[in-house]
């Protein structure tokens, strides 16, 4: 009796042993999980902590965005409502360049060729020739006193008195104030219209005159001063002659 139930509990002790180990390996089992959720979480970290966001992929059917080189700044994009500036195309002159052109185009360099008085004519006429080809000539009628004064200082003739021009022109020079060019710019029958363009402390400024003064000036100038002529106005000669 007594061999019987000693042996018997030890069975039941050993079958109760078993249990605490199978409920030991639960919690290991459950412990797994937190561990992922855990591993995670700390991807998620460390991508916020890096401050990088994955590149957008393109959708189907378009291109990728370019992406720039090293060392260069990736193109400017034209603002929501704004057009991209347009780019000259091959072979063509960028819009600046073509109205410099253009303008270059327009005067022509010329040279007094003398003062001229025919008669029964009243007024001297200043011939001014074009210094290239088609090499034309053009005839401007000035009032008696300025011929005079032109053909003084076209010659290097000089007055025992400064005339009213060689006074302006003591004056510019006194003031620092050059002329860096002479134009004629206009014809309305036979009134010419011209300009000075000067150069001085106060910046540079363009003075709208007569033809005879200005040629009259310019011709006084220690450096040799351009005299151009709009290439109307030699076309409006044509067209009176």
């Amino acid at each position: 009796m007594t061999l019987a139930g000693t042996s018997g509990q030890p069975a039941r002790e050993d079958s109760a042993g078993d249990r605490p180990e199978a409920a030991d390996d639960r919690p290991e089992a459950a412990g797994d999980q937190p561990e992922a959720a855990g591993s995670d979480q700390r991807a998620d970290e460390e991508l916020e902590v890096a401050g990088e966001e994955a590149p957008a992929e393109a959708a189907p059917g378009e291109e990728a965005p370019a992406e720039a080189a090293p060392g260069q700044e990736a193109p400017a994009e034209a603002a929501p409502g704004q057009e991209a500036p347009a780019e000259a195309a091959p072979g063509q002159e960028a819009p600046a360049e073509r109205a410099a052109g253009e303008a270059h185009d327009r005067w022509r360099l010329t040279v007094v060729g003398g003062v001229y008085m025919e008669l029964p004519g009243v007024h001297p006429e200043v011939q001014l020739r074009e210094t290239v080809a088609p090499y034309r000539e053009l005839r401007i009628p000035v009032g008696f006193a300025e011929g005079t004064a032109i053909a003084h200082a076209w010659r290097h003739i000089a007055t025992p008195r400064p005339l009213t021009h060689e006074l302006v022109t003591d004056m510019l020079s006194a003031h620092t104030v050059t002329i860096e060019a002479v134009r004629i710019t206009e014809r309305r029958g036979q009134i010419f219209y011209a300009e000075l363009d000067t150069m001085g402390p106060k910046g540079h400024h363009v003075v709208p005159c007569r033809p005879s003064d200005a040629i009259a000036l310019m011709l006084r100038q220690p450096l040799p001063t351009p005299l151009l002529v709009a290439d109307e106005v030699f076309e409006a000669r044509d067209e009176l002659s």
